[in-house]
Parts: structure tokens; sequence; C-alpha cells
């Protein structure tokens, strides 16, 4: 179902700035990088019940982040709402990842971002002291992002061997994290490999295809 609809449709979301920048990081490693595929050049942002996700893939890789927002007036800079799923085309992702990187590093841990939605209008503010900047995206309709969670329903399964991109499977290490590597869990022969990688406010999540054996 096309979700911008309505012209009189109002949402919006804050939290911290220098988590936003992580996830929206993170998350567009994994998107297509050409426009050829506007449903998959893109991230696909959304938010309910106090939890904020964004996803990308590129049909051969995934990554998939959710935040815990914090009631109004419960957290630090962040407040929780409701955002129906929209996707972000990956050229203003650059621009918002631009704005929160603009702000000066001793301004940035009490820096805001706010997701406010009004229709097919998609306003990106960033608050930092005397800093800020606004943003404004055109939401485009009938871009249906793929479905995915299915894909994370494998059980571990033991296999003799898989082969790989290399390339690909590099750039979970660029996935904003604490450390401490990432989590391979195998699948099975040609199914998904799970990836997890720690972050201490990002659930990061991640899927890895297996190439098919010459």
């Amino acid at each position: 179902m096309d979700t911008i609809t309505r012209a009189d449709t109002l949402q919006g979301l804050t939290l911290d700035a220098g988590t936003a920048l992580d996830l929206l990081t993170g998350a567009a490693i994994a998107a297509h990088s050409k426009a050829d595929l506007p449903a998959l050049n893109c991230i696909n942002v959304s938010a309910s019940e106090g939890i904020l996700t964004a996803v990308a893939t590129d049909r051969f890789r995934l990554i998939y982040g959710e935040i815990k927002l914090e009631g109004e007036g419960e957290g630090e800079g962040e407040s929780a709402g409701d955002l129906n799923a929209i996707n972000i085309p990956l050229a203003d992702i650059k621009r918002i990842t631009a704005a929160i990187k603009a702000v000066p590093k001793r301004e940035l841990e009490k820096s805001t971002i706010s997701l406010n939605r009004a229709g097919d209008i998609l306003t990106v503010s960033v608050n930092a002291g005397f800093f800020g900047t606004s943003l404004s995206i055109q939401l485009e309709a009938g871009q249906k992002f793929p479905p995915f969670k299915h894909l994370f329903e494998g059980e571990p399964a033991a296999i003799s061997e898989l082969q790989l991109n290399a390339d690909y499977l590099a750039a979970f290490a660029k996935v904003p994290s604490n450390g401490g590597g990432q989590h391979f869990i195998f699948t099975g022969d040609r199914k998904p490999i799970k990836v997890k990688i720690n972050h201490d406010k990002i659930n990061w999540r991640g899927l890895l295809m297996p190439m098919r054996q010459n």
C-alpha cells in the first residue's frame, strides 16, 4: 500500500544527531548505488511504538538498524513518534549525513536531528545550539521497499564450504560499531548469512547472500 497519500499527514520524531549519523551511514553501505532501481537506491525509514528503523539492500547484502526512542522528556534529545515507512533516496541521505558532519565536534554530543513529514514532503532539521540547518526532501510515491524480515528466520546450520564476494563481506566492517568484530551466522547452502554488529545504541542486523559456485 502506498504510504504517501494524504497531503495533511503530519508525523515526526527527534533523536540525537550522532546516533542518527551512525544509523544512516551504516544502512547506506548496503543501498543500491545507482538511480536505475529507485526502490533500492534509498534507505527505508520508519518509526512505530518507540522504535526507529532504517534498512537498505542492493539484493546481495542488507543492513538493518533499530533504535529505541525514549518518550518526550525521558531521554536526552530523543522523542518517541510515528513515521510511516518512507524511502529516502541515497542522494538525500548523503545530504543529511553531510549536514550532521558539518556540526562542530564540540556541539555534536548535544545536537539533535528532527524528521517531520507533511504529506509527501520530509523536512530534516539538524539542531546544534547556534548552528542549525534544514533540508526539504520530496518523497516519491509508489516505490515499495521489498519485504525482507522473513530472511532473518533461518536457523544456524553446518556447511562445508561457501563462496562469497570479498568486497561485500568487507563492507560490514564499515558499519559504525563499538568494535569486537562482526558475528556471522550461517544458515545453510545458498542461504543468507546473518550478521550481527555491536553498537551501544543501534541494534544492527545484516544479511549477506552467498555467490553461486562455478
